[in-house]
């Protein structure tokens, strides 16, 4: 079978894409990626017909597949990563179920990463083919965490600015605790990079309606051995991920003094990532969900 991997945004979702491909090649398929860029006014490359074309995407690729269509030939699955809701509150969010419902008549089938992407999908479209398969990390991307010694960071956000994620910013450093909060994009290795050196990753809701468990970023804060400290959200128990034990949880008000007492406990913030790490490897690995990924073509 012929494969064809679309990505809009190859620093971002290229690990995931390398997966799928891994994966599919040693099924015996011929897979091809296709790195559209996050261009939205031109047409799809021409690349040729494939038997499926995964979907590995984020906004930009909806927005062009809205104005010019998914691919012509072959079966289109998305795996999709954003969150879908239609609460007008959440406003980093609120726009993307309307780029989604635009597309998704011509899709074949959806992979959900979680159970409210899977719940969206089967309330409003309720004959497109569904199933769950959460972000995943390969055993090559989980890297041994750096010494305390080694780390120059304290806390870490990354996402776009909202004015929730600024007070809890001003906050922490209003109690002397060294941030990097980046709003703008940083990808690939450098993003790695600034994870690993961190004592801690936190992780903000964009606002305080949609809760989601932001797999994306608390999986490569696991994998590159940095704790995580989460404000308060839903979806963690389907998954096994237990507060206390595989990462820091707290309302948002809570949050500065969770991380104060946390970067003081250099031990707690270790066993804390052990922990994280080995469900990693039980709960997001290729092998574990190697047969649902199969079972798509």
């Amino acid at each position: 079978m012929k494969v064809h991997i679309y990505t809009d945004i190859a620093s971002l979702f290229g690990q995931a894409c390398r997966i799928w491909m891994t994966v599919l090649v040693e099924a015996g398929h011929e897979v091809e990626l296709v790195d559209m860029g996050m261009t939205t006014d031109k047409p799809l490359p021409a690349v040729g017909t494939a038997d499926l074309n995964l979907l590995v995407t984020g906004i930009f690729a909806f927005e062009r597949f809205k104005a010019w269509g998914l691919p012509a030939r072959g079966k289109n699955v998305l795996w999709m990563f954003d969150p879908l809701t239609q609460q007008r509150e959440a406003t980093m969010h609120s726009h993307k179920w309307l780029a989604f419902d635009a597309i998704a008549a011509q899709l074949d089938a959806v992979i959900a990463m979680d159970a409210s992407i899977a719940s969206y999908v089967r309330t409003w479209h309720p004959t497109l083919p569904t199933l769950q398969i959460p972000y995943l990390v390969a055993e090559q991307a989980i890297t041994k965490p750096l010494a305390e010694s080694e780390r120059n960071g304290q806390v870490l956000l990354m996402g776009g600015h909202t004015p929730r994620r600024a007070a809890v910013e001003e906050a922490l450093q209003g109690v002397g605790v060294a941030t990097e909060f980046l709003w703008a994009g940083v990808w690939g290795a450098e993003r790695h990079q600034k994870r690993q050196r961190s004592r801690i990753s936190l992780n903000i809701h964009a606002d305080p309606v949609h809760t989601y468990f932001d797999q994306f970023r608390t999986l490569e804060a696991w994998a590159a051995g940095t704790v995580v400290v989460t404000e308060s959200t839903d979806g963690l128990q389907p998954w096994g991920v237990v507060p206390g034990v595989h990462l820091a949880m707290a309302d948002l008000n809570a949050l500065p003094p969770m991380c104060v007492e946390l970067l003081a406990d250099a031990p707690r913030r270790a066993q804390m990532t052990r922990e994280a790490r080995d469900l990693l490897r039980a709960q997001f690995s290729p092998k574990r969900w190697r047969q649902d990924m199969l079972s798509i073509l």
